[in-house]
């Protein structure tokens, strides 16, 4: 310290106190004057060796490091999603893992994260002790109360345990001894807007995005009856929260640092523990106005002045040279001339870093944890379809241990049975570089009555209305539920068709048993297709529906495949005009606007969907993003008479996005079935050995902010077709669309 200053020192401590402080002044200053005040000091040593762990997790070991890795990938310093990941698969590889050993291999390969040993120590009730004119306060659980002749407070913050509730405590502690609140710095840290798209950045116009920024954070509240001078006790480690609290105050200028010095990386970090160790992981950088605060803040005092009885509380408490430094004041500005070398969390980019190709055990788990953990921070569906992904993490890990996995497809099946308790009709997964098939099964098949019907065929010995009873020998009823476990799906609609869909691949010849409509039996042999039955339930044309027997009513099919673009879609309204009533067909999947497609079928103004989007504005505070948009009516062409709006268990996301909007405006009668009652922007994981799931990534609600997820678009009148419609061509549910049109029922 500048002679000056000292100088300036000691007037202050002269003028305000008087000749009765002189003893104390006098040690104080003779402190000062031997350069031990505000000398600067820095260790070598790695930050993690000054903090202090927390207790342990009653979480299984897997579901702890999914946490703590969620909170590195998403959050922390490592410098893409994929150097972190790869970290995980070498910590997780070989035989049945020891938690405990990967957590510390783990540790000792990624930037910004510590190993170290949970602690015993739990948060105990807060304490006062009282020492002539100082409180001496222990923060800890409950509330507080300071004896009104304290005229300065001592915060203990030595031996504070890494626990839960740790900065309430803290917090209710500062409030106590002040009367202003108490700024804080702010925190720079990563905002996640949803989860980034990590496999197609253009998809859906970067509906989830991440970026770094600085968060402010809400000052310490004051609640006591005196802003009295404050002290603060820091020892060698210091749990997280106690070492923001001591970083926070000190760069305020609101109390005095005594002890060891605060290493802020420590502050900067949040303790995650797996089992018998646990992470501190490392997730901000602290700044203010003039930019990130010192590496490390020095302490005012060093506890070696305090000679042997410094160990002990009370006779630390009772120093001269302690009771001088609450004389004092507000204490000087901390030094910032050093440089800062710590870095900042940086923005993760798609496809930043590509992960090498391959399978093993350690890729297996790092996947099933990475998944997990990526959906506990952002799946939004949980309050909906349950929360059972912990146990089935455990159950996936399970397997990956009873049975080597040394090919990629073992862990997209793993993965595709995690998925399955998403209950999210977009989770699927699949390898980056899709293996080609042999050729394909070449039917489109349809669901009756819990049978697998075939609708459409090129298949030489196969005909629309029969039935498929077995494949390979094995019951096609077995089948079925054999691959509807690793199925994820909203409704069971879906969970059967995207379960069906599985046997349009074919890698060399199957034998099917099969049933025609008149009870006929017969085994057929089938070879693989070049040509793969694409498209929408219904082919048939938009235009009139007078060879049905309907020539007041129009129809109009909103299947991509059939209407390609808005302007084909006007057309076919125009013509429509004076039409008695109108079939909208959306049992296929859209590729026009169909916000424009609703306002011209709604006259009135009329309201999209709530879109919510999960949002993380850094590690701890998460919220929702809430978009709904009015919409108004367009005319020239536009339909105000009757319509009935076909669905099935193929409408899904866009196609649900439509029959939302029409639905709540209370617009449409509908007939059909189900839908997959699955809609919302989907976003794609890039995992280890290059495979890529993907899961909705946002909430959304009808307009009245009633649930849609697993509900989806539930039909006036039910109409689905029979073996014998398939078999004769015949389109039951446009049938009794019309008849609704007609009668009303």
């Amino acid at each position: 310290m500048s002679s000056s200053r000292r100088h300036a020192l000691r007037g202050a401590v002269l003028a305000r106190r008087g000749p009765r402080h002189h003893r104390l002044t006098t040690v104080l200053l003779t402190l000062l004057g031997g350069g031990a005040w505000g000398q600067s000091q820095t260790s070598p040593e790695p930050w993690c060796d000054f903090g202090r762990a927390g207790p342990a997790t009653t979480l299984p070991a897997p579901v702890a490091m999914s946490a703590a890795h969620g909170q590195v990938r998403f959050f922390g310093m490592g410098r893409s999603d994929t150097e972190v990941d790869l970290a995980l698969v070498s910590a997780l590889e070989g035989g049945p893992v020891n938690w405990d050993a990967a957590t510390v291999r783990y540790a000792d390969t990624v930037e910004g994260v510590c190993a170290l040993d949970v602690s015993l120590k739990t948060l105990r009730p807060a304490q006062v002790l009282s020492i002539g004119a100082l409180a001496v306060i222990r923060p800890g659980t409950g509330a507080l109360h300071l004896p009104r002749h304290a005229r300065a407070a001592i915060i203990d913050l030595s031996d504070l345990p890494a626990a839960p509730g740790l900065d309430e405590a803290l917090a209710r502690a500062i409030g106590a001894v002040s009367t202003t609140p108490v700024a804080r710095l702010s925190e720079r840290v990563r905002f996640n807007v949803g989860m980034t798209d990590e496999l197609t950045p253009e998809n859906d116009y970067r509906a989830y995005t991440n970026y770094v920024d600085l968060h402010p954070r809400e000052p310490y509240a004051a609640t006591g009856q005196a802003e009295l001078p404050v002290v603060l006790l820091a020892g060698p480690k210091l749990a997280p929260a106690a070492a923001q609290f001591a970083v926070d105050l000190r760069m305020a200028r609101r109390a005095w640092l005594v002890g060891a010095p605060v290493h802020t990386e420590v502050a900067e970090s949040k303790w995650m523990p797996v089992g018998a160790k646990g992470l501190f992981v490392r997730t901000s950088r602290l700044e203010d106005s003039a930019g990130a605060v010192p590496d490390v803040i020095p302490a005012d005092l060093p506890l070696s002045l305090f000679g042997p009885g410094a160990a002990h509380l009370e006779s630390l408490s009772s120093s001269p040279a302690l009771q001088a430094a609450t004389l004092l004041g507000a204490p000087p500005p901390v030094d910032r001339t050093a440089p800062v070398a710590r870095g900042a969390p940086l923005e993760r980019m798609p496809l930043e870093v590509m992960p090498p190709p391959g399978a093993s055990p350690g890729i297996a788990r790092a996947d099933l944890v990475i998944m997990h953990g990526a959906a506990r921070l952002f799946f939004p569906y949980f309050s909906t379809v349950g929360d059972g992904i912990d146990g089935r993490l455990l159950e996936t890990l399970a397997t990956v241990d009873a049975a080597p996995v040394t090919q990629l497809g073992q862990i997209v099946r793993l993965l595709q049975r995690f998925s399955e308790v998403l209950h999210d009709g977009h989770a699927f997964v699949y390898p980056l570089e899709r293996p080609i098939p042999a050729g394909y099964f070449g039917v489109m098949l349809e669901h009756v009555a819990g049978e697998l019907v075939i609708r459409r065929s090129v298949q030489e010995d196969l005909h629309p209305g029969d039935t498929l009873t077995s494949i390979d020998g094995q019951p096609m009823s077995e089948w079925l539920d054999t691959e509807m476990a690793t199925v994820s799906a909203a409704t069971p609609g879906w969970k059967r068709e995207a379960a069906s869909r599985r046997l349009l691949s074919m890698n060399g010849p199957r034998t099917f048993g099969v049933r025609d409509v008149d009870g006929n039996t017969r085994f057929v042999r089938i070879q693989p297709q070049p040509q793969q039955v694409l498209g929408p339930p219904s082919w048939r044309a938009s235009g009139s529906l007078a060879d049905l027997g309907a020539p007041e009513l129009q129809y109009i099919n909103l299947a991509n495949q059939v209407t390609g673009t808005i302007a084909e879609f006007r057309t076919v309204l125009a013509a429509a005009q004076g039409a008695s009533g109108l079939v909208i067909d959306m049992r296929g999947y859209p590729g026009i606007n169909c916000y424009e497609v609703a306002s011209r079928l709604i006259p009135t103004e009329f309201f999209t969907p709530i879109f919510r989007t999960p949002l993380w504005n850094g590690p701890e505070e998460f919220g929702w993003q809430d978009e709904v948009y009015p919409l108004e009516p367009l005319s020239s062409p536009s339909y105000g008479g009757p319509i009935v709006l076909l669905v099935g268990p193929n409408t899904i996301s866009a196609a649900e996005n439509f029959a939302m909007m029409l639905t709540a405006a209370h617009r449409v009668t509908v007939v059909g079935r189900q839908s997959a009652g699955t809609n919302g922007n989907v976003t794609y994981m890039l995992l280890p050995g290059r495979v890529t799931p993907r899961l909705t990534g946002m909430e959304l609600l009808f307009p009245d902010r009633s649930r849609f997820h697993g509900v989806g678009i539930v039909p006036d009148f039910e109409a689905g077709p029979t073996a014998e419609d398939l078999a004769a061509g015949r389109d039951a549910e446009l049938l009794r669309a019309i008849e609704v049109l007609r009668t009303g029922h």
